[in-house]
């Protein structure tokens, strides 16, 4: 039998966590195994970069594992497939680091010796991320780990790209690129964040070529880019300027000559209305000099310092060293007219953390346009459903203007592309495997491409690719039929084409079939003030001291509960205050059962939810299993829809409110009733029936207090765990409306009683005498619990006797005996107040209701409506001017 002793006085997260997690693990609870009897729910996870440490964001897994316990418990074949990503840039850059510190450069060293301290760095500090998410307690299948550089993995990426090239949508062309001269790497754009800056607006005067005497003014944020200046432009329509298009003008310092064009991309107002244009070192000046044929200057390296294309004397030069220099000399040979304060918006590499780079380079691209295609399609069909569904708008734009996808990375941690150039005749293969020969012309010596792939162009590929997709074995190809596609994914909106709209891309080109039928995304954690949290603003909290100083299951909860779809969270530690009672609140609850269940000899370890049945015959009985089944419903149908706050605020309005404020407190007469025992026992059984329900509905989102709890009260569950136990399902048969509807009766007019009691502040153990004008059989036998619960002894058909409080509750009129308790003086004020507002009210409606028009224009519930209000005001008003009478 369990004993009460084996509960303390509070749950101990600290003394179950760790020992859960081993048994868990021990026990291989989560491995998934095919069934052809179960459906299969799976979800991949979203690899986290070897390079991480347990963040907020992190903690969102908790609602992959709340989908992955509630489908298991469901009777599903649930999966759920962890791995971790390479994170091509990032890794790089701690690695290189690394090695700088020890003395070592990456270049002197070569590629294949940097690429061995990559790999002793992540088999060294990769494996931190993994523990740090086993801290969530989340029931991951890890005998599926997949990390994107594992030899399997790598296969399929180099299958994928060699695919994609042979269907001719990879090419290579020399373009205008997002440059990082940190990691001195092409970037995406999702990979650059804009950063608002103070800065300064350079007027810079270019003298006219056929009048020296004559010159313009430019403004510009970017002095240092006039070595690269192939135009300036003016608007078609500016009068001010017209006579000077098709003229020349000289670039200040280098002296060269270039023409003044007029295009429709300058803004009038902006500056001079005039702009410099440098098609190799501006995305929109890039377009400009396209539309015009100007051709590109480069005058940078790749590390950012200026190139052969700049003046002797800068040669060399930092982009910023140089731009000092440069307007130095510019203010001394008087061709600097002003300098302004510009507030301005900069470009800043995510990984790098500087400014980044326009930089011509010539990369390799995957065509967009059909991919695009399939994407759109997914959602318009109804295929692929986006949560919040705001989101579609945000996606349509994108696939609709999507460009070219550059997947060349000038890196050496990655999947190297499996491109191979000719040395003889320059011939180009993409080959699975190094190519012997040229196919062309037989030459032996081939060349492949040093560039790696995006980090994305792997990840892209994630659902299918984790089952061994490019050369599986028998049972491989059986798994990926049976767990493809998967269920759902859920992720953040930042990575929304990063990662989401690629891996539809993927799995519909690849696999034919959408990978995901829903994808959820997300909110933004913010702190208190509103500010998204980071490492760089110190505001992201210790998520692993949070979880140790308040639990792991009230770091779950807390954080669920404040997930509205849609919508941001605004964090702060104290948050985990409602987690922590409410782990605490169960806990208690499971004492006081246990506890009652030795004084009656019951055994906790003999009762389960499954042999629950409708007791219709006892209200209290009836009721509780009725709320029960309520909650059970509604929870089905959160899940269902992602409604995850709306899950847990159900369990704990059920759990603190239903059956720990109420149910308790109706039961403690019954089980401490001597000359019932039999009622007494029927009564802690269902208790526990419903509380074993209770504690499978509740354990995807606390999985620690559940599951220790559920073994307390059966010893010889050992080798066995409440994740497996059939999840309770919605049923109409269990619910007695008429139980319900006695009940809410008695909640109502104890509710009035307590709310009376505290406004005239009177001790929750002074006795009560109420008075009501309703029918003694309207209550029955629950007399007894309401006077119990309301601490108050209630007289039936009788008119008020002395100085009363009234309420009106449900249509029975409340008098609760104030006599000898409080100043009849300060209640006749009170009072007074009342019936004015009360009146005020009444005549409101009655004004509405004399009007023609709004009786006419109204529709038939708004009218209903208002009639109901004033016959309630109406009768309240009554109430109260009787009791008034009586002071």
């Amino acid at each position: 039998m369990t004993k009460f002793e084996a509960f303390g006085k509070a749950f101990d997260p600290a003394q179950t966590e760790s020992k859960l997690r081993d048994y868990w693990k021990k026990n291989n609870f989560y491995k998934s195994v095919r069934n052809p009897n179960k459906k299969p729910y799976t979800i991949t996870m979203p690899p986290p970069n070897v390079t991480g440490d347990l963040t907020m964001g992190h903690m969102m897994f908790t609602l992959q594992d709340i989908l992955i316990r509630w489908h298991r418990a469901k009777g599903l074949e649930a999966c759920w497939i962890p791995g971790t990503d390479h994170a091509s840039i990032a890794t790089e850059a701690k690695v290189t680091k690394l090695l700088a510190d020890q003395g070592i450069s990456k270049r002197e060293i070569g590629r294949e010796a940097f690429l061995k301290h990559a790999f002793e760095w992540k088999e060294k500090y990769g494996g931190r991320i993994i523990e740090s998410l086993n801290t969530l307690g989340i029931s991951c299948d890890w005998s599926r780990n997949t990390f994107t550089m594992d030899e399997k993995y790598s296969s399929g990426v180099i299958k994928a790209i060699v695919k994609l090239y042979k269907d001719g949508l990879i090419y290579k062309s020399h373009r205008l690129v997002n440059w990082c001269p940190v990691s001195q790497s092409v970037i995406s754009d999702e990979e650059v964040f804009p950063e608002e800056r103070s800065g300064s607006l350079w007027h810079i005067r270019y003298v006219v070529e056929d009048n020296p005497k004559q010159s313009i003014v430019v403004a510009t944020t970017r002095p240092e880019t006039l070595f690269g200046d192939l135009a300036v432009a003016v608007h078609p329509s500016d009068e001010r300027y017209a006579h000077l298009i098709g003229k020349n003008v000289i670039v200040p310092v280098c002296n060269r000559s270039i023409p003044v064009i007029a295009d429709h991309y300058v803004e009038k107002e902006f500056g001079t209305g005039i702009v410099k244009i440098t098609p190799a070192h501006d995305m929109n000046d890039f377009e400009v000099g396209k539309r015009h044929k100007l051709g590109l200057l480069n005058i940078m390296h790749p590390n950012a310092t200026l190139n052969d294309n700049v003046p002797t004397e800068y040669r060399g030069l930092d982009r910023y060293v140089a731009r000092k220099k440069l307007v130095a000399e510019l203010d001394s040979i008087g061709l600097l007219d002003k300098i302004t304060p510009h507030k301005l918006v900069v470009g800043i590499s995510e990984r790098g953390n500087v400014p980044i780079e326009y930089y011509l380079s010539e990369q390799w691209y995957i065509k967009m346009d059909k991919l695009a295609e399939m994407t759109l399609n997914a959602t318009r069909s109804g295929k692929l459903k986006l949560i919040p569904a705001h989101q579609e708008k945000t996606w349509e734009h994108w696939l609709t203007n999507i460009q070219d996808w550059c997947i060349s990375r000038q890196l050496w941690w990655g999947h190297r592309l499996p491109i191979y150039t000719c040395q003889s005749c320059q011939h180009v293969h993409c080959e699975e495997q190094a190519p012997i020969h040229c196919e062309k012309c037989g030459h032996k010596v081939l060349q492949q491409e040093d560039d790696v792939l995006d980090t994305w162009a792997s990840s892209w590929l994630w659902t299918f690719a984790v089952h061994n997709w490019a050369h599986p074995n028998s049972e491989e190809k059986k798994d990926l039929a049976y767990y493809y596609p998967t269920e759902v994914i859920v992720t953040g909106a930042d990575i929304i084409f990063f990662w989401i709209a690629r891996m539809v891309m993927a799995g519909e080109y690849f696999m034919g079939e959408t990978p995901f039928k829903h994808c959820y995304f997300t909110p933004i954690v913010r702190d208190s003030v509103g500010r998204k949290m980071s490492k760089s603003l110190g505001n992201s909290p210790d998520v692993s001291g949070v979880m140790q100083k308040y639990g792991t299951d009230a770091m779950r909860f807390s954080l669920v509960n404040q997930i509205v779809t849609g919508q941001d969270i605004f964090w702060s530690d104290e948050c985990c205050d409602l987690g922590k009672t409410f782990a605490n609140k169960i806990w208690n609850a499971t004492r006081f059962l246990t506890m009652n269940a030795v004084k009656l000899d019951i055994d906790p370890a003999q009762i389960s939810f499954d042999d629950l049945k409708l007791r219709s015959n006892d209200t209290i009985m009836g009721w509780i299993t009725s709320e029960f089944f309520h909650v059970v419903s509604k929870t089905h149908e959160n899940i269902a829809r992602y409604e995850f706050s709306q899950y847990t605020s159900s369990m704990y309005e059920f759990v603190w409110m239903i059956y720990c404020d109420w149910f308790v407190e109706l039961m403690k007469p019954r089980i401490s009733d001597e000359a019932n025992k039999e009622l007494a026992r029927e009564t802690i059984t269902l208790a526990f029936q419903i509380f074993d329900g209770v504690l499978r509905l509740l354990h995807p989102i606390m999985p620690f207090v559940t599951e220790e709890i559920w073994q307390q009260l059966n010893p010889s569950r050992q080798g066995k765990t409440i994740g497996f136990e059939k999840l309770p399902e919605p049923n109409t048969d269990m619910i007695d409306t008429n139980s319900i509807k006695y009940m809410r009766e008695v909640q109502g007019v104890v509710g009035a009683v307590r709310t009376i009691r505290g406004k005239f502040n009177i001790h929750p153990g002074t006795d009560l005498s109420v008075y009501m004008r309703d029918s003694h059989t309207r209550f029955g036998n629950l007399i007894p619990q309401m006077e119990a619960l309301a601490k108050a002894k209630f007289y039936f058909e009788s008119e008020q006797k002395g100085f009363c409080a009234p309420a009106l509750i449900n249509g029975s009129e409340i008098f609760v005996s104030l006599e000898g308790l409080v100043d009849k003086s300060a209640e006749r004020d009170r009072l007074m107040k009342k019936i004015e507002k009360v009146s005020a009210t009444i005549n409101g409606i009655e004004r509405r209701l004399s009007n023609q028009e709004f009786v006419k224009g109204a529709p038939a519930h708004i009218l209903d409506g208002a009639k109901k209000q004033l016959e309630s005001n109406q009768k309240e008003l009554e109430m109260l001017q009787d009791s008034l009478k009586e002071l």
